[in-house]
């Protein structure tokens, strides 16, 4: 894992400065009941199958399926120019094509971005790609990163997402066809059937290629593949992060009757076996064991249930994981997990609470954005740098997203919002940040601080919390010299007065010690004479195992 970190030494030769006057204000406004709605804002796509934004864009960046091309849509307007077009080397049509993609969490400096396709032959490529101008990738950039045979043409995964231990996870079907015949799900000598993770930070070192993070559950296993991060998955068409919690989601499409969701809180499910082709759902199927060593279903302690399931009653069909709600527009849905179906064409969110998901609520009716645009095909959900979330309709090349019902009352969104509350000390991780302190601020600096546990959310002078505890983070620094814990914690806010900023923990170099530690961040606005002119709420992380 790294990122550029050339700012800490600018954060604490102006601290003693700027902090004395920095202090936390109120935390996120409480959730009040709010009905929802939809609205399009992006149309005329040809088979869109995935939406997301970099980190520091609020521009949609939308995956083309058939054409192989990734279109940016700018304040609801599509670019002529694609920004990337692979059309010439992916396959088409069917569970083919292009099914990925996934910033890095540095792109504003490095411009690298992955895909996942399959190409003229069927295989399976993960590819990483460079940002040539801000509208344009350069389609030569191309490094190959893994590639995986596909024996048929159906169950290809294709879900890219960053975690936030800063490593890449990649959604692999078991290879196709029908009741996974080759046995693939629970082999772990191939990679298909799995979610894997690797570290794409290596690539451009001595190696000149991915690298195994050392926490991955089968590194030393004999005959198994080291990427590996859990096996019996059929189908996992859409996963993805809770950005505050970092709790993993996976929607796995069912075979004949069952889809289902299965979840794992941070820092759990390593090695976990979600139990294809021995269960689909909650339900032993009766294929057999498949190899026929593996344990039955009646063994206890071996195979993971999800936390959801739902039948193919009604005309559903497959299901399309998304996301939980993070943002802040609609405080009524915070926690709610939203998934849908291809074929039922509705959409639910449950919430899960101590691993236990609450009865779905059907969001369909309220999401209907009305005559002639009644969202269908749903093939994905996407998440915005904001939390903010959308919808993907295949069948109509059409892009919604959620927002309150007109008439809503506005919500004041906090001007600090991070991504993840927590972080292992093992795998390391990275808490991203957004500052937002408004137009009246643009051209200011701004600041980032934190304080430690014992103080916080910081120390009290004249009734304010002032922040002023950097002890952690040199601790860090003194462990990793080269890797300073605060990245762009000191620049200049831009014309919307909003900037980036991150806390960057490498994996290892913290003794156990620290866990249960709690980190809080703040930021405050600075003008040019140095005036502080607004301070944030504070957002907190915890260090883990």
């Amino acid at each position: 894992m790294s990122r550029s970190k050339d700012n800490f030494t600018d954060l604490r030769s102006i601290a003693g400065v700027a902090l004395a006057a920095a202090f936390f204000v109120g935390s996120a406004p409480n959730a009040v009941a709010q009905n929802i709605d939809t609205v399009r804002v992006a149309s005329g796509l040809s088979a869109p199958l995935y939406v997301t934004t970099p980190p520091n864009e609020d521009r949609l960046y939308v995956v083309e399926q058939n054409t192989a091309r990734i279109r940016i849509v700018e304040d609801g307007v599509t670019l002529p120019a694609p920004f990337l077009d692979i059309g010439s080397i992916a396959s088409q049509f069917g569970e083919r094509g292009l099914l990925g993609l996934a910033f890095h969490p540095d792109y504003e400096d490095n411009g690298y971005f992955f895909v996942n396709y399959t190409n003229n032959a069927g295989t399976t490529v993960i590819a990483r790609y460079t940002r040539q101008t801000a509208n344009q990738a350069d389609p030569a950039s191309a490094v190959i990163v893994l590639t995986q045979a596909q024996p048929f043409s159906n169950h290809n995964g294709g879900c890219l997402q960053f975690g936030p231990d800063g490593f890449l996870y990649i959604s692999s079907g078991d290879g196709g066809s029908a009741n996974d015949p080759q046995c693939n799900s629970q082999d772990l000598g191939t990679l298909l059937g799995k979610l894997l993770r690797i570290d794409i930070d290596t690539i451009d070192g001595p190696l000149g290629t991915y690298s195994i993070p050392s926490s991955n559950p089968f590194v030393g296993v004999a005959g198994a593949r080291p990427e590996i991060y859990q096996l019996g998955l059929r189908n996992p068409w859409r996963f993805s992060f809770d950005r505050l919690t970092g709790d993993l989601y996976l929607g796995d499409v069912g075979q004949n009757a069952r889809e289902e969701v299965n979840f794992h809180a941070f820092g759990t499910g390593a090695g976990s076996n979600l139990g294809w082709r021995i269960f689909e759902g909650f339900t032993c199927i009766g294929f057999g064991n498949c190899p026929p060593s593996l344990p039955g279903c009646g063994s206890t302690g071996v195979y993971t249930d999800p936390v959801l399931q739902y039948t193919h009653t009604g005309g559903a069909c497959s299901i399309t994981g998304g996301y939980v709600y993070r943002g802040c527009a609609i405080p009524s849905l915070q926690g709610q997990y939203f998934y849908a179906d291809v074929c039922a064409d509705f959409i639910r969110t449950t919430e899960v609470i101590g691993g236990v998901a609450s009865t779905p609520v059907d969001r369909t009716a309220d999401l209907n954005p009305g005559p002639g645009q009644d969202i269908g095909f749903i093939v994905s959900f996407g998440e915005d740098r904001h939390g903010e979330l959308y919808i993907v309709d295949a069948g109509d090349g059409e892009v919604f997203k959620i927002v309150p019902q007109a008439g809503t009352a506005p919500v004041a969104c906090d001007p600090l919002i991070a991504e993840f509350s927590s972080l292992s000390i093992v795998d390391g991780g990275i808490q991203s940040f957004v500052l937002d302190a408004g137009p009246a601020n643009a051209g200011n600096l701004y600041l980032l601080s934190g304080s430690a546990s014992g103080t916080s959310p910081g120390i009290p002078i004249g009734g304010l919390n002032v922040p002023l505890n950097l002890d952690s983070y040199l601790l860090a620094l003194a462990a990793s010299p080269n890797s300073p814990p605060l990245e762009d914690g000191f620049g200049v806010l831009d014309a919307d007065g909003r900037g980036e900023a991150a806390f960057v923990l490498p994996g290892g170099i913290l003794a156990p010690s620290l866990i249960g530690t709690e980190l809080n961040h703040a930021f405050v606005a600075l003008s040019l004479t140095g005036t502080v002119t607004m301070a944030s709420n504070a957002v907190s992380v915890t260090l883990s195992n």
